[in-house]
Order: structure tokens, then C-alpha cells, then sequence
């Protein structure tokens, strides 16, 4: 191992024990899943279908906090790279959503696996064609470098005067210096009715506005378990085994899982 002989660097006995936990692992079935599944290769995942990039969903909803941390970490470490290996771009080739990102970007000290990549992302990525979008509850959650590094804001009711105060030293930079207008602005925010936003735009000169989305009634499944999942998968691979196009095929949910929301927003 370099300079130094091998019984130097590690001993013959820990070797062995090494070699017996790496054996346990493979052998456990918790442990099968992880050798299952798509390749790990983003670039594959967003090459263009007949001119249309397609959708990517990762969910990781059935793991650990975490598990959920290490594998979102490796997964945003593996799309920085993706990104840096692409030529500079002044049209939006992909986007990165994250939704709920509560415990993934925190602010200083806190340093998930998450935070290095993302806060990248929000840094380099745009010069490549590639946008991130994060989505909280709480603009206590994110870290001022990703604050700082949104180009558009979108900030609906804040339940709280930290929540406020801290939105209002970005949103009060857009302004200037006008005290009458950030007085305003803030009573504005403090008293945001249901389905109203302010969005916070840079790259639009005094660029506060109010936005009321459009209302979207639909039926929506909820959250599945992984019983309904590995069902959805089967009928799913049954599909794909009768020769059926995959873009045109149902997979078909018993109604007794369904679940009716009644609410959702779209924004143009």
C-alpha cells in the first residue's frame, strides 16, 4: 500500500474481519435491493426519447433519515459531475427538483452528504443549462448560499416572524433602500392570503410581484407502500412481457388505494 508493506497498513486480522462484514453485507436481503434496480448513470437517464427528455423520479420515501442522506448525497454528487462534464449552455437543458428539502440544505454548522452538491448545483449549474428548484415549508431550513443563489422566489403564507424576517433580507434587496416600500412589502407578506405568492425575480428590474396560481382540482395518489409498489412494478414488467408499449401503457391501481386530494396549484 505505497511505501508500506501490507501487514504495516492493516493487519492480517483485520483483513479478515474486513473480508466477514463485506460477506454479511452481500449476503443480507435488506442488502439485495441495493444491487437491484437502474444503473446509477445520469446521463443515461436524461438522454432525449424522440426529442423529449424524460422524467426522473427518485423516491426515497421507505428509507431511514439516514439512508435517505447517503443516497441523495451520492445521487446529487453523481449529477455535479454529470453537470461539469457538459458544455456551457445558455438554454435550460434539464432541471433538478427537489421537493421538501427540510434537513438536506440546512444552514451553517449542520453538513449533510446533501448540502456540498447541492449548494454547488445552485452555484455552477445554471452555466451548463441545467436549473434546480427546492421546495420548504420552512426558509428557516435552507442554508443563505442557496438562498442567496435563487434566482426566483416564490413565498407563500410564513406562519412565523422568523420565517419573515428572514425572507424579507432578500426580498428587501430587490427593492433598495426605500423603507416605505419594504415596510410595505413586509405587511404584504404577513398577511398573504391562501394561493397567494410573492415571487422575487433577479433578472426582472424591480422584480417583486404577486401571484395568484390558477386553481388545479385533481385526483392524485398518495403516498404507496412498498406492497403497492412491488404490485405496480409487476404489472408493470407484464406489460412490457405482452410486447405493449411502455409510453402507452396503464399501470392499473385497485381502487381502494386511491385517494382523493382536493387541493393542488400549477404555475405557469
Amino acid at each position: 500500500m505505497g511505501a508500506l508493506p501490507l501487514n504495516d497498513f492493516v493487519s492480517k486480522t483485520d483483513r479478515k474481519a474486513l473480508a466477514a462484514a463485506l460477506n454479511t453485507l452481500l449476503a443480507s436481503p435488506t442488502f439485495a435491493s441495493w444491487r437491484e434496480g437502474a444503473t446509477l448513470d445520469v446521463g443515461e437517464w436524461l438522454t432525449p426519447t424522440d426529442g423529449r427528455t424524460p422524467a426522473v423520479i427518485v423516491s426515497v420515501a421507505h428509507l431511514e433519515d439516514e439512508e435517505r442522506a447517503l443516497v441523495l448525497g451520492v445521487l446529487f454528487e453523481e449529477v455535479l459531475a454529470w453537470v461539469r462534464s457538459l458544455p456551457g449552455s445558455q438554454r435550460l437543458r434539464a432541471l433538478v427538483v427537489f421537493d421538501e428539502v427540510y434537513g438536506f440544505l440546512p444552514p451553517h454548522p449542520q453538513n449533510p452528504p446533501t448540502k456540498r452538491p447541492l449548494v454547488a448545483l445552485m452555484k455552477q449549474a445554471r452555466a451548463f443549462g441545467v436549473g434546480v428548484i427546492v421546495a420548504t415549508q420552512n426558509p428557516m431550513d435552507l442554508d443563505y448560499r442557496a438562498l442567496s443563489n435563487a434566482g426566483v422566489w416564490c413565498v407563500g403564507r410564513l406562519q412565523t416572524d422568523a420565517d419573515r424576517a428572514r425572507v424579507m433580507d432578500g426580498l428587501a434587496a430587490s427593492i433598495g433602500s426605500d423603507r416605505t416600500e419594504t415596510l410595505a412589502l413586509a405587511r404584504t407578506v404577513q398577511r398573504l392570503a391562501p394561493r397567494w405568492l410573492v415571487i422575487r425575480d433577479v433578472h426582472v428590474p424591480n422584480g417583486i410581484a404577486l401571484l395568484q396560481p390558477r386553481w388545479a382540482m385533481s385526483l392524485l395518489r398518495g403516498p404507496i407502500t412498498r406492497s403497492e409498489l412491488r404490485r405496480a412494478r409487476l404489472e408493470h414488467a407484464r406489460v412490457i412481457g405482452r410486447g405493449e408499449s411502455a409510453t402507452n401503457s396503464v399501470v392499473k391501481v385497485p381502487a381502494s388505494v386511491l385517494t382523493r386530494y382536493s387541493k393542488g396549484v400549477a404555475c405557469a
